[in-house]
């Protein structure tokens, strides 16, 4: 049997604001971490060794349940349509789609014409042989549909390469683009693209215009973002007319623009003021600008002419109980995605008389979302719809007719029926009585008496929505007894921009006591019971699993921390990481404020593990991941192994062939699921065929 691994101490301190940061494993961040990125193969010897260690204590400890496992791959691939496609959008006189053939872990990109003769455009599966990762960033056909541009990461870092091919003859226009974002914009002409390229610390600040064909060093420098703080990315508008440049940190945007023939003399559309945000389209000769003016907390939607975008006046009015997310121009339609009691709604308002009406759906709750389309003039939009227990439907609805057009539900080839399950959102009182969304799901011959295991999912950063959807891989937990939850804590928007903003900076602790007080009332409604839930996060959701286990660890049978962000004081005072600069808005600025540093390090996951029983604990990692980098995980395990009085299990899975978002491939990624879920099963004695 293997022995518990065990990491190197070295101490580093670090003197700030009159307070220390001791930290014991500093040591295993390399200098040069950008090229490990790139290649992990530079991986200092010693924490390779570790790693190493820890990924092979992981497989002992579970090795018992290998066969198990292997059986839950089987049952969670078997509610995977495999030969499957999605819905053909049409752009001209073609449709694109993509297909999944037999057994492939990568899709396929199609088009058919309009006497519907198929023809493969590009094929993921070919392209990715001879790679253990293969992630595509995007893949954009030329608006004269000859050329296919597309950008690939091999490894997980995300740094892309951009290629372009003939589609016709498969020939290699422009061979390697390196260190790209994965966006594409193609220019109306068909020979330029524009695409935006990632500095030395992996930050996206400069957009070039390139030539197809032509050599990239000679591509021409369209715009320079000089902040560190500020991310930028090409968008062209709705109208074709105008080439977009948007760059923002996570509170303020600015815009720059210029006509698409004239894409060299580009200019400010408004100029950047901290906490202003807005994002603007084109089309029907005017400007939309979805944006916070005017104490607009929650957004409105402006108009501006082309002649005098100065000058901006309403045209949809502001409702602060209306979180506005999203909008389309059509030539006849405005198309707009709210959410309104925590659940979104579809607005349609006919650009001719100004009519509006709306789409929505009755169920308790939902996701609904708008789809991309490439036609301008027509009267239908692509919408998407599930809830937790209902898979996804595809509708084109008819804005003149005021109709659904089912076009795809997704099938469950094992079977799924949603009556057999329930589904409610519920409303819990938080320590400061605010109220806080809660969507529960679970069999509906699952005993409500305190003893089912339940799983409990809490994100709570960046203003991001955690969405009531479908997902089929639930069902290995919910058909074994499992209750399955999902908190809707501050930091996200489901109740608007304050719920966010009273989730970030100096109200950061709500989030995580929001997610306590979801556990809480979990617990007193006969849910489940103190000591037998399963939490789960990743990324900065991780920051929430790492505080929980530190401060009510007795409420927890386990944590599956996924990616998790836990070292935040040591990454928020590297400038030269990624992310650090342009994520003060979100955490607070802990090098220049000391109140700020003394809030942040009270609930540093890393720096407040303690002497006491941990629960038992799932951490994963992948190596290349430029977000949350490789060490943090690290770190965190090895301090917990020095100060946890309990015998729980606690393991380290890294993925030494990937990155943030783990495995690549569609069932590959279903190793990585089946691995959380034979430890959630594991650990609350679940194991069962």
């Amino acid at each position: 049997m293997n022995l518990v691994p065990k990491l190197r101490k070295e101490k580093k301190v670090v003197n700030i604001h009159q307070d220390v940061l001791i930290d014991e494993y500093a040591w295993i961040k390399q200098k040069d971490w950008q090229s490990v990125l790139k290649d992990p193969s530079k991986l200092n010897k010693e924490v390779l060794k570790y790693i190493n260690e820890e990924n092979n204590y992981k497989s002992e400890k579970l090795k018992n349940l290998e066969a198990f496992k292997k059986k839950l791959f089987e049952e969670l691939k078997g509610r995977i349509k495999d030969k499957d496609s999605s819905v053909p959008v049409k752009d001209g006189q073609f449709s694109y789609y993509s297909k999944y053939i037999e057994n492939s872990e990568y899709p396929q990109f199609l088009r058919f014409n309009k006497e519907n003769n198929e023809e493969i455009i590009f094929d993921a599966n070919i392209k990715s042989k001879n790679f253990k990762f293969f992630n595509l960033g995007s893949v954009s056909h030329s608006h004269n549909h000859q050329f296919l541009a597309y950008n690939v990461d091999t490894n997980g870092s995300e740094y892309y390469d951009l290629s372009i091919e003939e589609i016709s003859t498969k020939k290699i226009i422009t061979k390697k683009i390196e260190n790209t974002t994965g966006e594409i914009v193609w220019h109306p002409n068909n020979s330029v693209i524009f695409y935006t390229s990632l500095d030395v610390n992996h930050r996206p600040n400069k957009i070039f215009a390139h030539k197809i064909g032509s050599d990239p060093h000679e591509d021409k420098l369209i715009y320079e973002e000089k902040d560190a703080a500020y991310f930028c990315s090409p968008m062209l508008s709705q109208s074709k007319k105008y080439l977009f440049i948007r760059t923002g940190d996570h509170q303020t945007s600015e815009y720059w623009f210029s006509p698409i023939e004239n894409f060299e003399n580009i200019k400010c559309f408004k100029t950047r003021k901290e906490k202003e945000e807005y994002e603007i389209d084109h089309a029907n000769d005017l400007f939309y600008i979805l944006n916070n003016l005017d104490q607009s907390k929650n957004f409105k939607i402006s108009i501006a002419n082309m002649n005098n975008i100065n000058k901006w006046k309403d045209f949809i009015e502001y409702n602060p109980k209306h979180l506005l997310l999203d909008f389309t121009v059509l030539k006849k339609w405005f198309v707009l995605l709210r959410r309104v009691n925590g659940l979104n709604q579809i607005l349609i308002k006919n650009l001719e008389n100004f009519e509006e009406h709306f789409i929505k759906f009755d169920d308790e709750t939902y996701e609904l979302s708008l789809s991309g389309q490439y036609e301008f003039d027509t009267d239908l939009i692509r919408i998407s719809y599930s809830s937790p227990i209902t898979p996804s439907t595809i509708y084109d609805y008819n804005c003149k007719l005021r109709k659904k057009i089912h076009r795809k539900t997704q099938e469950i080839p094992s079977g799924h029926n949603s009556n057999n399950y329930i589904c409610k959102r519920v409303m819990v009182k938080a320590h400061d009585e605010e109220e806080i969304p809660l969507t529960i799901f679970y069999h509906k011959n699952t005993k409500l008496n305190g003893e089912a295991p339940l799983l409990l999912y809490g994100y709570g950063s960046y203003g991001i929505t955690i969405p009531d959807n479908f997902s089929s891989n639930r069902f290995s937990l919910i058909n074994r007894g499992f209750v399955y939850a999902v908190a809707h804590i501050r930091g996200g928007r489901e109740k608007g921009q304050e719920w966010y903003e009273n989730g970030k900076l100096m109200n950061k602790k709500n989030t995580f006591l929001d997610f306590i007080s979801c556990a809480e009332y979990l617990c007193k409604n006969n849910y489940t019971s103190k000591g037998n839930i399963i939490a789960q996060g990743g990324s900065a959701g991780g920051l929430l699993m790492g505080y929980i286990s530190n401060e009510r660890p007795d409420l927890f049978l386990g944590i599956i921390a996924q990616v998790p962000f836990v070292d935040i004081c040591n990454t928020m005072l590297d400038e030269d990481l990624p992310l650090t600069v342009t994520e003060i808005p979100e955490w607070g600025d802990m090098k220049k404020d000391q109140e700020a540093f003394k809030y942040i390090k009270s609930y540093s996951p890393y720096d407040n593990v303690k002497k006491q029983n941990y629960p038992n604990m799932l951490i994963t990692g992948g190596i290349t991941d430029p977000r949350v980098t490789y060490w943090e995980m690290t770190k965190w395990i090895a301090k917990l192994r020095d100060f946890k009085t309990d015998e729980n299990l606690i393991i380290l899975d890294m993925n030494m062939d990937a990155g943030h978002s783990g495995a690549s491939g569609r069932y590959d990624y279903l190793n990585e699921v089946a691995l959380t879920y034979i430890f959630a099963l594991k650990i609350s004695k679940k194991i069962s065929p």
